[in-house]
Formats: C-alpha cells, structure tokens, sequence
C-alpha cells in the first residue's frame, strides 16, 4: 500500500490522476490487488476517485493530514456525544 500510495502522491505533485491499470503497471501488481489498497485508501480519506482515476485528497501532503485529522476528530466528537446520550440513558 506504501508503494501506492507514494506513486498517488508522484502524479499529485504533477496535479494528476491514475488509473488502476496505471497504478498496476508502474508497481507490477494485479489491477486486483490495487484496487484493494486504493478502497483501503479511500475508506481512510486519503484517496479520492476521479471519473476511473484516483488522486490524493489534498496536493500537500500536510494539508492532507491536517485533513484526516480533522476528520478524525469529528468522529470522535461525534462518538463521544452518542456514548454520553447512551450512558444517561441507562443512567450510568
């Protein structure tokens, strides 16, 4: 996924997007296998889907951690609100 990933962010510095076929060939991996990363990438908010092509979230990759982060911590949030209704709920 490393490798994915570090080729996701390549073409992000050249403001582009890849394919799986792409990101298949240029890694040697079944167009298979790199789909199963790229969901995994994108269930975590990294990765975003372009008309069959896939892109970083952000260009900079700070920015792009910032916004994981953010991310994060509005689940949470919300988590922590749903835990708090729950106990008073049950009275604990």
């Amino acid at each position: 996924m490393f490798r994915l990933f570090i080729e996701l962010l390549k073409a992000s510095k050249e403001n582009s997007s890849l394919s799986s076929d792409e990101l298949a060939f240029r890694l040697t991996l079944t167009r298979g296998t790199v789909m199963h990363h790229v969901n995994k990438l994108i269930d975590a908010g990294l990765v975003v889907p372009e008309h069959k092509r896939y892109a970083l979230r952000e260009h900079n990759l700070q920015v792009l951690l910032d916004k994981v982060k953010d991310d994060f911590e509005r689940s949470y949030d919300e988590l922590r609100k749903a835990a708090k209704e729950i106990d008073e709920k049950l009275g604990i």
